[in-house]
Protein backbone atom coordinates (compact mmCIF):
# COMPACT_ATOMS: atom_id res chain seq x y z
CA UNK A 1 0.00 0.00 0.00
CA UNK A 2 1.75 3.62 -1.20
CA UNK A 3 0.35 5.93 0.99
CA UNK A 4 0.37 9.73 -0.30
CA UNK A 5 -0.02 12.52 1.87
CA UNK A 6 -2.00 15.29 0.08
CA UNK A 7 -4.48 15.75 -2.25
CA UNK A 8 -3.30 18.38 -4.65
CA UNK A 9 -2.44 18.01 -8.62
CA UNK A 10 1.08 16.34 -7.52
CA UNK A 11 -0.49 13.87 -4.94
CA UNK A 12 -3.43 12.75 -7.29
CA UNK A 13 -1.39 12.54 -10.01
CA UNK A 14 0.69 10.47 -8.62
CA UNK A 15 -2.10 8.34 -7.20
CA UNK A 16 -3.85 7.79 -10.36
CA UNK A 17 -0.34 6.68 -12.36
CA UNK A 18 0.43 4.13 -9.10
CA UNK A 19 -3.49 2.56 -9.31
CA UNK A 20 -3.15 2.52 -13.11
CA UNK A 21 0.31 0.28 -12.16
CA UNK A 22 -1.61 -2.10 -10.12
CA UNK A 23 -0.76 -0.65 -7.09
CA UNK A 24 -3.10 -0.08 -3.64
CA UNK A 25 -3.00 4.33 -2.73
CA UNK A 26 -4.40 5.56 -0.05
CA UNK A 27 -4.24 9.68 -0.17
CA UNK A 28 -4.51 11.49 3.12
CA UNK A 29 -5.76 15.07 2.77
CA UNK A 30 -6.16 17.60 5.47
CA UNK A 31 -8.80 18.79 4.64
CA UNK A 32 -12.53 18.30 3.91
CA UNK A 33 -12.51 18.02 -0.11
CA UNK A 34 -10.35 19.05 -3.03
CA UNK A 35 -8.80 22.04 -3.72
CA UNK A 36 -9.65 23.65 -0.58
CA UNK A 37 -6.96 26.43 -0.95
CA UNK A 38 -8.95 27.77 -3.79
CA UNK A 39 -12.46 28.96 -4.56
CA UNK A 40 -13.05 29.54 -8.51
CA UNK A 41 -10.09 30.99 -9.64
CA UNK A 42 -8.29 30.85 -13.19
CA UNK A 43 -4.77 30.22 -13.27
CA UNK A 44 -2.39 29.66 -16.08
CA UNK A 45 0.07 26.32 -17.15
CA UNK A 46 2.56 27.57 -19.15
CA UNK A 47 3.70 25.85 -22.12
CA UNK A 48 6.75 27.77 -22.82
CA UNK A 49 9.79 25.90 -20.78
CA UNK A 50 9.71 22.71 -23.09
CA UNK A 51 8.87 22.09 -26.47
CA UNK A 52 6.53 19.71 -25.89
CA UNK A 53 2.96 20.76 -25.05
CA UNK A 54 1.28 20.55 -21.70
CA UNK A 55 -1.58 18.50 -23.41
CA UNK A 56 0.70 15.90 -25.30
CA UNK A 57 2.77 15.73 -21.50
CA UNK A 58 -0.73 14.78 -19.63
CA UNK A 59 -1.36 12.24 -22.61
CA UNK A 60 1.78 10.81 -21.44
CA UNK A 61 0.88 10.62 -17.57
CA UNK A 62 -2.63 9.12 -18.40
CA UNK A 63 -4.15 12.06 -17.20
CA UNK A 64 -7.58 13.01 -19.00
CA UNK A 65 -8.03 16.89 -19.89
CA UNK A 66 -11.91 16.84 -18.78
CA UNK A 67 -11.38 19.86 -16.67
CA UNK A 68 -10.83 23.39 -17.88
CA UNK A 69 -7.86 23.37 -20.23
CA UNK A 70 -8.46 26.49 -22.53
CA UNK A 71 -5.12 27.13 -24.67
CA UNK A 72 -4.18 31.14 -24.93
CA UNK A 73 -2.06 32.23 -27.77
CA UNK A 74 -2.65 35.97 -27.42
CA UNK A 75 -2.88 38.73 -24.63
CA UNK A 76 -1.46 41.81 -23.53
CA UNK A 77 1.67 42.75 -21.26
CA UNK A 78 2.25 46.16 -20.35
CA UNK A 79 4.63 47.73 -17.98
CA UNK A 80 5.22 51.00 -15.82
CA UNK A 81 3.87 53.52 -18.11
CA UNK A 82 1.33 51.99 -20.14
CA UNK A 83 4.56 50.70 -22.53
CA UNK A 84 3.44 47.52 -24.14
CA UNK A 85 0.71 45.91 -26.46
CA UNK A 86 -0.17 43.15 -27.70
CA UNK A 87 1.03 39.59 -27.82
CA UNK A 88 0.75 37.05 -30.55
CA UNK A 89 1.85 33.46 -30.37
CA UNK A 90 1.65 30.50 -33.13
CA UNK A 91 1.76 28.24 -30.08
CA UNK A 92 0.05 27.68 -26.90
CA UNK A 93 1.77 30.33 -24.48
CA UNK A 94 -0.05 28.85 -21.63
CA UNK A 95 -3.73 26.79 -20.86
CA UNK A 96 -6.02 28.99 -18.72
CA UNK A 97 -7.71 26.19 -15.62
CA UNK A 98 -10.30 26.60 -13.02
CA UNK A 99 -8.62 25.70 -9.37
CA UNK A 100 -11.07 24.68 -6.69
CA UNK A 101 -13.62 21.79 -5.22
CA UNK A 102 -16.23 22.74 -8.49
CA UNK A 103 -16.96 20.87 -11.16
CA UNK A 104 -14.85 21.28 -14.30
CA UNK A 105 -11.63 22.21 -12.22
CA UNK A 106 -8.57 20.51 -12.31
CA UNK A 107 -8.62 19.47 -8.56
CA UNK A 108 -12.16 17.77 -9.07
CA UNK A 109 -10.98 16.03 -12.69
CA UNK A 110 -8.51 14.52 -10.68
CA UNK A 111 -10.66 13.81 -8.15
CA UNK A 112 -12.67 11.36 -10.26
CA UNK A 113 -9.92 10.06 -12.06
CA UNK A 114 -8.30 8.98 -9.47
CA UNK A 115 -11.10 7.26 -7.64
CA UNK A 116 -11.99 5.65 -11.10
CA UNK A 117 -8.62 4.24 -11.15
CA UNK A 118 -8.86 2.41 -6.76
CA UNK A 119 -7.67 5.39 -5.34
CA UNK A 120 -9.14 5.49 -1.57
CA UNK A 121 -8.86 9.00 -0.70
CA UNK A 122 -9.54 10.48 3.23
CA UNK A 123 -10.40 13.65 3.92
CA UNK A 124 -10.14 15.34 7.38
CA UNK A 125 -6.77 13.64 7.87
CA UNK A 126 -3.98 15.31 8.93
CA UNK A 127 -0.62 13.22 8.54
CA UNK A 128 2.75 13.81 9.48
CA UNK A 129 5.51 13.28 6.79
CA UNK A 130 6.96 10.36 8.24
CA UNK A 131 3.59 8.49 7.68
CA UNK A 132 3.82 8.52 3.99
CA UNK A 133 5.48 7.63 1.34
CA UNK A 134 4.97 10.28 -1.39
CA UNK A 135 4.49 13.40 0.52
CA UNK A 136 2.23 16.30 -2.10
CA UNK A 137 1.61 18.99 1.05
CA UNK A 138 2.14 21.94 -0.76
CA UNK A 139 3.81 25.12 0.09
CA UNK A 140 5.76 25.64 3.34
CA UNK A 141 6.76 28.99 4.18
CA UNK A 142 5.50 31.64 1.97
CA UNK A 143 7.96 34.10 0.29
CA UNK A 144 5.56 35.03 -2.50
CA UNK A 145 1.95 36.23 -2.11
CA UNK A 146 -0.73 37.05 -4.16
CA UNK A 147 -3.72 39.39 -3.04
CA UNK A 148 -6.72 38.71 -5.30
CA UNK A 149 -10.54 39.01 -6.40
CA UNK A 150 -13.12 36.93 -8.58
CA UNK A 151 -15.84 38.69 -10.10
CA UNK A 152 -18.19 38.56 -12.77
CA UNK A 153 -17.34 41.29 -15.66
CA UNK A 154 -18.95 42.64 -18.95
CA UNK A 155 -15.45 42.32 -20.62
CA UNK A 156 -14.87 39.87 -23.45
CA UNK A 157 -12.04 36.92 -22.94
CA UNK A 158 -9.15 38.30 -22.25
CA UNK A 159 -5.78 37.97 -20.74
CA UNK A 160 -3.69 40.78 -19.51
CA UNK A 161 -0.49 41.61 -17.50
CA UNK A 162 0.94 44.40 -16.43
CA UNK A 163 4.66 44.72 -14.78
CA UNK A 164 4.83 47.58 -11.77
CA UNK A 165 6.51 47.44 -8.81
CA UNK A 166 4.09 50.17 -7.33
CA UNK A 167 1.27 47.74 -7.89
CA UNK A 168 3.29 44.04 -7.77
CA UNK A 169 6.46 44.39 -6.17
CA UNK A 170 8.85 42.09 -7.52
CA UNK A 171 6.09 40.64 -9.45
CA UNK A 172 3.00 41.03 -11.65
CA UNK A 173 -0.36 42.12 -11.77
CA UNK A 174 -2.98 40.00 -13.95
CA UNK A 175 -6.70 39.71 -15.56
CA UNK A 176 -8.09 36.75 -16.80
CA UNK A 177 -11.10 36.98 -18.56
CA UNK A 178 -13.60 33.87 -19.98
CA UNK A 179 -17.22 34.01 -20.61
CA UNK A 180 -17.72 36.65 -18.01
CA UNK A 181 -16.04 35.01 -14.92
CA UNK A 182 -12.79 37.08 -14.15
CA UNK A 183 -9.55 36.64 -12.11
CA UNK A 184 -7.85 39.73 -11.50
CA UNK A 185 -4.84 39.70 -9.14
CA UNK A 186 -1.47 41.24 -7.91
CA UNK A 187 1.69 38.82 -7.22
CA UNK A 188 4.43 40.33 -4.99
CA UNK A 189 7.48 39.49 -4.06
CA UNK A 190 7.97 41.44 -0.83
CA UNK A 191 5.99 43.83 1.45
CA UNK A 192 3.08 40.79 2.35
CA UNK A 193 1.24 43.41 4.87
CA UNK A 194 0.39 45.47 2.05
CA UNK A 195 -1.34 43.00 -0.30
CA UNK A 196 -4.75 44.45 -0.11
CA UNK A 197 -3.47 47.97 -1.27
CA UNK A 198 -1.44 46.40 -4.06
CA UNK A 199 -4.50 44.77 -5.24
CA UNK A 200 -6.71 48.10 -5.28
CA UNK A 201 -3.93 49.86 -7.33
CA UNK A 202 -4.02 46.89 -9.31
CA UNK A 203 -7.59 47.65 -10.54
CA UNK A 204 -7.13 50.75 -11.34
CA UNK A 205 -4.45 50.16 -12.98
CA UNK A 206 -6.38 47.77 -15.17
CA UNK A 207 -9.23 49.97 -14.90
CA UNK A 208 -7.59 52.79 -17.04
CA UNK A 209 -6.50 50.40 -19.61
CA UNK A 210 -9.90 49.02 -20.72
CA UNK A 211 -12.77 50.06 -18.57
CA UNK A 212 -15.37 46.81 -16.88
CA UNK A 213 -18.10 46.70 -14.62
CA UNK A 214 -17.04 44.40 -11.07
CA UNK A 215 -20.42 42.65 -9.67
CA UNK A 216 -20.07 40.06 -6.89
CA UNK A 217 -16.54 40.49 -6.41
CA UNK A 218 -14.80 37.97 -3.79
CA UNK A 219 -11.15 39.03 -2.41
CA UNK A 220 -8.76 35.80 -2.08
CA UNK A 221 -5.20 35.34 -0.91
CA UNK A 222 -2.51 32.89 -2.22
CA UNK A 223 1.01 32.32 -1.14
CA UNK A 224 3.83 29.97 -2.29
CA UNK A 225 7.08 28.65 -1.37
CA UNK A 226 10.05 28.75 -3.67
CA UNK A 227 13.04 26.87 -2.84
CA UNK A 228 16.14 25.50 -5.03
CA UNK A 229 15.77 21.64 -4.33
CA UNK A 230 18.56 19.56 -4.40
CA UNK A 231 17.85 16.02 -2.86
CA UNK A 232 13.55 15.60 -3.04
CA UNK A 233 14.20 11.68 -1.87
CA UNK A 234 14.38 12.23 1.85
CA UNK A 235 14.42 8.75 4.40
CA UNK A 236 12.79 6.73 1.92
CA UNK A 237 10.06 9.51 1.14
CA UNK A 238 9.21 11.26 -2.25
CA UNK A 239 8.67 15.23 -2.19
CA UNK A 240 6.52 16.14 -4.40
CA UNK A 241 5.50 19.56 -5.98
CA UNK A 242 5.80 22.78 -3.52
CA UNK A 243 6.27 20.51 -1.20
CA UNK A 244 9.67 19.46 -2.55
CA UNK A 245 10.21 23.46 -3.43
CA UNK A 246 9.34 22.60 -7.12
CA UNK A 247 8.10 25.72 -9.06
CA UNK A 248 8.20 28.62 -11.19
CA UNK A 249 10.74 31.21 -9.29
CA UNK A 250 10.35 33.70 -12.07
CA UNK A 251 7.01 33.91 -12.99
CA UNK A 252 5.12 31.25 -10.62
CA UNK A 253 3.88 28.61 -13.09
CA UNK A 254 4.01 25.43 -10.95
CA UNK A 255 1.18 23.33 -11.76
CA UNK A 256 3.10 21.53 -14.45
CA UNK A 257 5.62 21.23 -12.44
CA UNK A 258 3.15 19.64 -9.73
CA UNK A 259 1.73 17.16 -12.16
CA UNK A 260 5.09 16.19 -13.32
CA UNK A 261 6.96 15.40 -10.30
CA UNK A 262 3.74 13.56 -9.17
CA UNK A 263 3.80 11.75 -12.32
CA UNK A 264 7.95 11.44 -12.06
CA UNK A 265 7.41 9.96 -8.12
CA UNK A 266 5.42 7.31 -9.26
CA UNK A 267 7.19 6.03 -12.11
CA UNK A 268 10.15 5.82 -9.06
CA UNK A 269 8.40 3.61 -7.10
CA UNK A 270 7.05 1.27 -10.35
CA UNK A 271 10.51 0.99 -12.03
CA UNK A 272 12.49 1.47 -8.99
CA UNK A 273 14.74 4.48 -10.51
CA UNK A 274 16.47 7.19 -8.13
CA UNK A 275 13.52 9.75 -8.04
CA UNK A 276 15.96 12.40 -8.03
CA UNK A 277 17.63 11.47 -11.10
CA UNK A 278 13.89 11.48 -12.78
CA UNK A 279 13.33 14.54 -11.85
CA UNK A 280 16.49 16.67 -12.55
CA UNK A 281 16.56 14.55 -15.71
CA UNK A 282 12.92 16.26 -16.61
CA UNK A 283 12.98 20.01 -15.73
CA UNK A 284 16.37 20.66 -13.40
CA UNK A 285 17.44 23.48 -15.67
CA UNK A 286 14.61 25.14 -16.14
CA UNK A 287 14.20 25.50 -12.51
CA UNK A 288 17.24 26.31 -11.41
CA UNK A 289 17.28 28.75 -14.70
CA UNK A 290 14.41 30.62 -13.75
CA UNK A 291 16.13 30.68 -10.16
CA UNK A 292 18.46 32.95 -11.39
CA UNK A 293 16.37 35.09 -14.21
CA UNK A 294 14.40 35.42 -10.74
CA UNK A 295 17.48 37.38 -9.21
CA UNK A 296 18.42 39.31 -12.26
CA UNK A 297 14.11 40.52 -12.70
CA UNK A 298 14.68 42.01 -9.25
CA UNK A 299 18.14 43.16 -9.23
CA UNK A 300 17.64 44.99 -12.85
CA UNK A 301 13.74 46.29 -12.03
CA UNK A 302 12.91 48.13 -14.50
CA UNK A 303 15.08 47.56 -16.71
CA UNK A 304 13.93 43.46 -17.03
CA UNK A 305 10.70 44.69 -17.19
CA UNK A 306 11.69 46.77 -20.71
CA UNK A 307 13.49 43.56 -21.59
CA UNK A 308 10.65 41.10 -20.72
CA UNK A 309 8.14 43.38 -22.71
CA UNK A 310 10.14 43.72 -25.66
CA UNK A 311 10.60 39.97 -26.11
CA UNK A 312 6.81 39.10 -25.73
CA UNK A 313 5.12 42.01 -27.82
CA UNK A 314 7.69 42.11 -30.78
CA UNK A 315 8.78 39.06 -32.89
CA UNK A 316 7.43 35.60 -31.71
CA UNK A 317 6.81 35.56 -27.84
CA UNK A 318 6.68 31.78 -27.59
CA UNK A 319 10.04 31.69 -28.59
CA UNK A 320 10.96 34.27 -26.17
CA UNK A 321 10.13 32.91 -22.91
CA UNK A 322 11.41 29.62 -24.46
CA UNK A 323 14.81 30.66 -24.56
CA UNK A 324 14.63 32.68 -21.07
CA UNK A 325 13.94 29.07 -19.78
CA UNK A 326 16.36 27.28 -21.46
CA UNK A 327 19.61 30.43 -20.84
CA UNK A 328 22.41 29.94 -19.66
CA UNK A 329 21.86 32.38 -17.07
CA UNK A 330 22.07 29.51 -14.61
CA UNK A 331 25.67 29.24 -14.89
CA UNK A 332 27.55 29.57 -11.44
CA UNK A 333 28.23 34.04 -11.36
CA UNK A 334 24.55 34.19 -11.29
CA UNK A 335 22.59 31.00 -9.80
CA UNK A 336 25.20 30.99 -6.85
CA UNK A 337 24.36 34.09 -5.54
CA UNK A 338 20.89 33.78 -6.41
CA UNK A 339 20.99 30.83 -3.84
CA UNK A 340 22.24 32.69 -0.93
CA UNK A 341 19.77 35.70 -1.72
CA UNK A 342 16.63 32.48 -1.98
CA UNK A 343 18.33 30.83 1.50
CA UNK A 344 18.20 33.79 3.56
CA UNK A 345 14.37 33.72 3.04
CA UNK A 346 13.49 30.20 2.59
CA UNK A 347 13.82 26.78 4.60
CA UNK A 348 14.14 23.22 2.83
CA UNK A 349 10.57 22.03 2.02
CA UNK A 350 12.24 18.12 2.68
CA UNK A 351 13.71 19.49 6.25
CA UNK A 352 10.85 17.73 7.42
Amino acid sequence: MIRIIGAGPAGLCAAVHLAHAGYGVTVFERNPDVGMRFRGDFQGIENWSTGEDFLSALQGMSIRTDFLCQPYTRGEFFMRGGIGGTVNSQRPLFYLTLRGPMEGSLDRSLEKQAREAGVSLLFNQRMNPDQGDIIATGPGKPNTMASGVLFQTDLDDTIMAYLDNRIAPWGYAYLLVRQGQATLASVYFKDFKNGPDYLDRSIEVFQKIRPFSMEGGRRFTGYGSYFPARNAARHHRLYVGEAAGFQDFLFGFGIRYALTSGYLAARSIIYGADYNSLWKEAFAKQLYTSLSNRYLFQWLGTLAHRFVIRGTTRGDPWRFMNRLYQSSMSRRAVYLPAERWLKASAKDPCQK
